[in-house]
């Protein structure tokens, strides 16, 4: 029987594991779209308070040098020659426009402050709906997987067995029967279409499930990946690096990461054909500034796209919400002639089992 068939064996999904990922992901967006808000507020309190006390300040300045020179005796002998036009009651107006301008712009603080508080509200429930379509984006994603790891289960597990009796049954009468007559034939062009719906039932399996995920774990899974391009574009380049440790990591991190470079790998196989292809898989160690995350690059020296004309094809659509769906970056640049480069950056923490997990990255491997 046909390898690829023997070496998958897809396990139950596991939806609390899934759930707990999401949650995190909801979890992580909601504390820090608070925290924002809360510094913004913090900020505008404190420099309104800084404007008042420089208003305070200046005005006390202000009432220390009006008595020492005596402003309001010196003005009062300058508006006397001038009393028939009234300039001696202009402190009093001065007084009532200085007051006006202070309930004016007492009136637009007010305002201000709805305005901004009303925007802070609509920014946290912006941030909350943001995470809950990267949750249900993640779920719907995560329920796809575990459909196709059920179908690559039955395939394997029901429809196997029995092509696997009837090319026994065939080689069976096969053996039984005189060689040259009709039966013989029959039992032959049985055992070939038996051993062809096996390779295509491997074949279906292999794009369902990746071969090696669970047993080999990623890195393996990618490297089986890459030697089937290998085979199907003999006239291109392929390089895989791989630096860090991808032990430990939840299934929904390590199959959005192959499925990611999988579908990289097909829109070369679509529009670069004799390029050479670079793919880099890093996992960048954890700081006092930001956790770890996963940088996945794939570049290749291809005619390259046109990225401002729209496009038919759902594949960078796609890619983007598994990215997005695990509060990841995805960014892709490319010009007529010069290639075309695919990057995502996906956070380690949301795809740890638990939260107080750490793995020390490895070394570099190419293949």
């Amino acid at each position: 029987m046909p390898e690829a068939l023997s070496s998958v064996r897809p396990v139950d999904a596991k939806p609390d594991q899934r759930h707990a990922t999401a949650n995190r992901a909801d979890g992580a967006q909601r504390p820090a779209a608070a925290t924002n808000a809360a510094a913004r507020g913090a900020e505008s309190r404190s420099v309104a308070w800084r404007d008042f006390l420089c208003v305070v300040v200046l005005t006390v300045i202000v009432g220390v040098l009006c008595s020492a020179f005596d402003v309001s005796e010196l003005a009062y002998r300058w508006s006397r020659r001038a009393e028939r036009y009234q300039l001696d009651e202009l402190p009093v107006t001065l007084f009532v426009l200085a007051a006006g301008l202070a309930w004016f712009s007492w009136r637009r603080y007010r305002d201000s402050q709805k305005e901004l508080q009303r925007r802070r509200v609509a920014e946290e429930e912006a941030a909350r709906l943001l995470a809950e379509n990267r949750r249900l984006a993640s779920q719907v994603i995560e329920a796809q997987e575990a459909e196709r790891r059920h179908l690559a289960r039955e395939l394997h597990d029901e429809l196997g067995q029995y092509l696997n009796a009837i090319a026994l049954d065939a080689a069976r009468i096969r053996d039984l029967s005189t060689q040259g007559d009709e039966v013989h034939r029959a039992s032959l062009a049985v055992m070939q279409s038996a051993g062809f719906v096996y390779r295509q039932i491997g074949g279906m399996i292999r794009k369902l499930r990746p071969i090696g995920l669970d047993e080999l774990g990623l890195p393996s899974a990618l490297e089986h990946c890459v030697e089937g391009w290998r085979e199907r574009l003999p006239d291109a380049s392929f390089k895989l690096t791989i630096d860090g440790d991808f032990d430990g990591f939840t299934d929904a991190l390590n199959i959005t990461l192959y499925r990611l470079v999988q579908e990289a790998l097909t829109n070369v196989s679509k529009f670069a054909r004799e390029s050479n292809v670079e793919i880099y898989l890093v996992r960048a160690p954890a700081d006092s500034k930001r956790g770890g995350e996963i940088v996945v690059t794939v570049a290749d020296d291809g005619p390259g796209l046109d990225l401002s004309k729209p496009r038919s094809g759902l594949g960078l659509i796609g890619m983007r919400e598994r990215v997005e769906a695990l509060a990841g970056e995805f960014h892709v640049a490319s010009e007529p002639g010069r290639g075309f480069l695919l990057c995502a950056r996906v956070p380690t923490q949301l795809g740890l089992p638990e939260p107080s997990a750490s793995i020390a990255p490895g070394e570099p491997k190419s293949s």
